[in-house]
């Protein structure tokens, strides 16, 4: 696949798999109109996540039928749950609860989110079949791969790792097929420009009101932050986060709805997205408790400052709350390893000056300033304190993510990774969070906009239609300030992954890719292949089916992959080299001079200048790659 209209029928298959299965469980629960849609995606991650384990256990390979049966299972299931806790509407037709009634300024407002964010994706990555060179890229295709080889899709495929992203794109290419770097790309693509602004419509209508400006200016603010979806497509590439982001802001809305009605269809309805959250990526779960922590207190708040309780009950409430939270910060990482682990990650700490002209005017990773996103923001945040009180908790979620930011930006203290460390400590991954309810504060600033310009259109003669004109002018004001306003950022920031201007920052070009190709070809199936992971040789199996010994960059050092990685040019004198070796069947070697910029040279120092290694022999050259067929250790028959 080399153009983007090859593709209409991937996205297409996209959206059937992506929002079919969770409407029918959604539907059965109770949940109805624009948040059931919205929902969708995040409740099929559950049917996709959950179901493969189960499969696995009971030793069945995951195929289309397992598709269609989990789905009507959990739909079932839902139905039963719904019936029995009394949150099954008898009032509603079966007609009326599959299809709804969808509204158009509803369907015009997620059309321009989606329309925006293609226009603004599509031509700058170019092509569907271009790799980002990203490292965890590696990883993540080589999963997916091992998915479809094996049939397996858990979550301990090959070992514990959150299996949502990775079971969605593999199940997709059950009926679309390869090639399998096109189709990643068009799922992470239809994550950010189809499952996002949807979501996104959903909360705005949600948090502000449901009024047609509103909705119109939530699908263009959807579009106006480059720290997600932009950044996220290219960064890491954390295309789990990207799903889990993406989906976020739909599952926020059951939250609050669930919160609001206390209706057990709605409580089920969120419930049923936690598990898929879970098993996208963990830290999606905490952002929900981030944003249901940051709801309770700015409501406790809002409820003093309104006068509905008085402060000593409100900072009562508040003490414990924060006791509370205090006590589960501290005790998470000593009963779980996991947790412990990803808070152990540390990055280069900068000035917190710095830290907030990134969060704030939107300069990470970009060198100007967002100054337009920055007034909207403040705009918003001025209209919702004082005309749309209701959405005061927004504020308090958006002031959140901006604490957790500057946390992580600006210090290394054990203390801090303790809140930080659910997103690896990464700045990257909570300036995407923040992202959530900000765009409902930029949607806020349309009707502050339209105020503002219908008192001015008074003193202008022949506007009668004032208010009209006034509302045209607020909305055109979000995409000029960010989608025009930043398109130079926006499309340097994204092109920036896709094509490197430096050689070493490229994993493997579309020659290098080629020229894997031709020697994969050569390797007998099943026979194992080893070369320095820096070399873009990993990539041999997600592209070609080769059994590579490395399947990501970097690679740990530990046990046969340290012992291999170091040993292999002295495997002619170390029997346990040669043992390591046969263990897993590696029969091959491939060189060559490209090295990736993420290299450690001295967890695979025994892989350099094969042309001088004893026990090998020269099988083909093709560009720069180079295979070798190992003759010592037994391996050469």
């Amino acid at each position: 696949m080399t153009t983007w209209t090859e593709t209409i029928p991937v996205f297409a298959f996209f959206a059937l798999l992506t929002f079919l299965p969770g409407w029918l469980v959604l539907r059965w629960l109770g949940a109805r109109g624009l948040e059931a849609v919205a929902a969708s995606p995040v409740v099929t991650a559950t049917v996709l996540a959950v179901a493969p384990n189960v499969a696995a256990l009971i030793g069945l390979r995951w195929s289309w039928l397992l598709v269609i049966v989990s789905t009507l299972a959990f739909a079932g299931a839902g139905w039963l749950v719904a019936r029995v806790l009394g949150a099954h509407d008898e009032d509603i037709t079966p007609a009326r609860r599959l299809l709804g009634r969808p509204r158009l300024d509803v369907v015009v407002a997620c059309a321009i989110g989606i329309g925006i964010a293609l226009v603004t994706i599509l031509p700058v990555i170019a092509r569907p079949d271009e790799l980002v060179d990203s490292p965890d890229a590696v990883f993540h295709l080589n999963r997916i791969r091992l998915f479809l080889d094996t049939g397996d899709f858990s979550m301990l495929n090959p070992s514990f790792y959150p299996n949502g992203f990775h079971a969605w794109v593999a199940t997709a290419m059950l009926g679309v097929g390869s090639p399998i770097i096109a189709v990643t790309n068009v799922g992470a693509i239809f994550l950010a420009a189809v499952v996002w602004p949807i979501g996104c419509v959903a909360l705005v209508r949600h948090a502000l009101t449901t009024s047609r400006l509103v909705t119109y200016a939530a699908g263009f603010a959807s579009a106006a932050f480059v720290a997600f979806p932009t950044l996220l497509l290219g960064w890491g590439v954390l295309w789990p986060n990207l799903m889990g982001t993406a989906m976020t802001p739909a599952a926020l809305v059951l939250m609050l709805q669930a919160a609001r009605t206390r209706a057990a269809s709605h409580v089920l309805a969120f419930a049923a997205t936690l598990p898929g959250l879970a098993l996208i990526q963990p830290n999606a779960l905490f952002a929900l408790v981030v944003f249901a922590i940051a709801w309770y207190l700015s409501s406790r708040v809002r409820a003093g400052v309104l006068g509905h309780h008085s402060w000593r009950r409100v900072a009562r409430d508040l003490a414990i709350a924060l006791v509370v939270l205090a006590a589960g910060v501290v005790a998470a990482p000593m009963v779980s390893a996991s947790i412990a682990s990803t808070q152990s990650y540390t990055w280069q700490a900068i000035p917190l000056w710095e830290a907030v002209g990134q969060i704030i005017g939107g300069r990470l990773q970009i060198y100007t300033y967002l100054w337009g996103l920055l007034v909207l923001l403040l705009i918003g945040i001025g209209w919702i304190v004082v005309r749309a009180r209701v959405a005061l908790p927004v504020i308090g979620m958006w002031l959140a993510c901006v604490t957790l930011y500057l946390l992580a930006a600006s210090s290394t203290a054990t203390w801090t990774h303790l809140l930080t460390g659910y997103w690896y400590n990464d700045k990257v991954r909570l300036a995407s969070l923040a992202a959530v309810p900000g765009v409902v504060i930029v949607a806020a600033a349309a009707p502050a906009l339209r105020s503002v310009l219908e008192r001015a259109l008074q003193w202008v003669p022949g506007t009668g239609r004032r208010r009209t004109i006034a509302a045209l002018l607020a909305l055109a004001a979000i995409p000029l300030g960010t989608v025009v306003a930043d398109a130079g950022a926006r499309s340097a920031v994204l092109h920036y992954f896709f094509y490197p201007r430096f050689p070493e920052r490229v994993i493997a070009s579309r020659a290098a890719q080629a020229s894997m190709g031709e020697l994969a070809a050569l390797i007998p199936p099943g026979a194992g292949v080893v070369g320095r992971p820096e070399n873009g040789s990993p990539l041999m199996y997600a592209l070609f089916d080769t059994n590579t010994f490395y399947r990501s960059i970097p690679v740990l050092s530990s046990g046969d992959n340290g012992l291999i990685g170091a040993g292999f040019d002295e495997m002619t004198t170390r029997p346990e080299v040669c043992a390591a070796l046969r263990r897993h069947n590696i029969r091959y070697a491939i060189d060559s001079p490209h090295v990736y910029w993420l290299d450690h040279p001295e967890r695979t120092s025994g892989l350099f200048h094969l042309d001088r290694v004893a026990g090998l022999e020269k099988v083909a050259t093709a560009g720069d790659y180079t295979l070798y067929r190992i003759t010592a250790c037994g391996l050469g028959s």
